[in-house]
């Protein structure tokens, strides 16, 4: 098949899951015979180069930055959620993102994207080609998750997003985690079939870090520093540590994003740690050539976020045998339970966290144990078997495409 995924944040250009999962089914399904190209609407610049035998095509994202000459005024214009409900970057990924399409001549069988910001919108609307879905984490799902009543423009950017997964000739979740909680909130309509198939996952570059043995009492976190994914409450989690006694350092690696309390969210947890007397590191973002080293500083990974789809860290923590606790409310929990690698406890319960962590952070060799269940669990998610898994999707979104073709003749 000819396949072509629709991803602003290919490497290296890496913002988050979305770009390391693009990469990693794209190369998984070259190396099962696949044409592949990745388009990628980032910057200013043209240009094309083939990585691996994966083609990636870089273009312009074409977009008027209106607001950014509109001073203080555009504060009012953007509003409270700017700018996860910016209408007009979804009319600038949809506009980009079919403009290029149509003029790159890759004439794909199929196209896979993103749930959210209409990467897909005008695939959804002229059904020429068969489109996947790749439910991810819808962008405004973060806004429901602190305040469910969304502002009217959040509503309608919402609907928006909501439109290509609705008319996607197949969807895909990686966990089941996510399809429950968009049926919950009325993303998803009752008749929605959703394919649940979890992240490819090579652990070949994480299988030369050395167990937990001989590390310091390190808790690692690797992620953007926002509040959707609970840092806050480790924080807490680590405080009620120290009060018994048992030592525990923070590790934050990733970029601050968004705000707490109206203080910018990396800032936020420095003072909050500092008040709490937690020891805190903050690594910033770091390439995933870097990653193993982190991860190796640590005695413990921790995934504490409010909700994740999945978690490609907590995967990454695993393959580096380091024991991994994650809330009951991300994807990759299940993975943690199903391996006996590490712990699972409820979210925003920093007590809950601190039992948890406690076990690793006072017995090294217990760690030990544990992230090596962990490691050797992480080889069921090889790139080749999940690639194996979405081509049968993509023929199925093949085959409906070519039964509702007649519908659209008719009409």
């Amino acid at each position: 098949m000819r396949i072509a995924f629709l991803c602003e944040q290919y490497p290296p250009i890496i913002w988050d899951g979305a770009g390391v999962y693009t990469h990693d089914i794209a190369h998984a399904l070259v190396r099962r015979g696949h044409e592949v190209h990745v388009l990628c609407t980032q910057g200013r610049r043209i240009r094309d180069d083939v990585f691996d035998g994966v083609h990636v095509h870089r273009r312009p994202l074409l977009r008027a930055p209106v607001t950014r000459y509109l001073g203080p005024a555009a504060k009012l214009i953007n509003g409270r959620d700017h700018p996860r409900d910016s209408l007009s970057l979804r009319a600038s990924l949809a506009v980009s993102y079919g403009f290029w399409l149509r003029r790159s001549g890759i004439n794909p069988d199929v196209i896979e994207t993103q749930d959210g910001e209409t990467r897909g919108l005008f695939t959804a609307l002229g059904r020429r080609t068969p489109l996947v879905i790749h439910l991810h984490t819808p962008t405004m799902m973060d806004v429901r998750l602190r305040d469910p009543e969304l502002s009217r423009k959040g509503e309608l950017a919402d609907r928006i997003d909501r439109f290509s997964a609705l008319r996607a000739d197949a969807r895909t979740s990686p966990s089941q985690l996510l399809v429950d909680t968009l049926y919950e909130l009325d993303w998803l309509r009752p008749d929605t079939d959703v394919d649940v198939i979890p992240y490819p996952f090579d652990n070949v570059p994480f299988a030369s870090v050395p167990t937990a043995e001989h590390t310091g009492p390190n808790l690692v976190v690797v992620g953007r520093l926002e509040w959707r994914k609970g840092l806050d409450v480790l924080v807490e989690a680590a405080s009620r540590l120290l009060a018994r006694g048992v030592e525990a350092k923070l590790i934050f690696v990733g970029q601050s994003s968004g705000r707490i309390e109206g203080v910018e969210t990396g800032a936020w947890l420095e003072r909050k740690a500092a008040e709490l007397g937690v020891p805190i590191r903050f690594e910033g973002h770091v390439s995933r050539t870097e990653l193993p080293v982190l991860y190796g500083e640590g005695r413990a990974v921790v995934v504490p976020s409010r909700f994740e789809s999945f978690s490609i860290a907590g995967l990454e923590g695993m393959a580096a045998a380091r024991p991994v606790v994650a809330t009951a409310t991300t994807g990759v929990s299940t993975w943690v339970d199903r391996w006996k690698g590490g712990a699972v406890v409820p979210p925003e319960d920093p007590d809950a966290m601190a039992d948890a962590l406690e076990p690793f952070l006072t017995d090294q060799d217990h760690a030990a144990v544990v992230g090596l269940r962990g490691r050797m669990g992480t080889a069921e998610l090889d790139p080749a078997r999940i690639a194996e898994r979405r081509e049968e999707v993509y023929l199925k979104a093949i085959a409906r495409h070519e039964v509702r073709r007649p519908e659209r003749q008719r009409g």
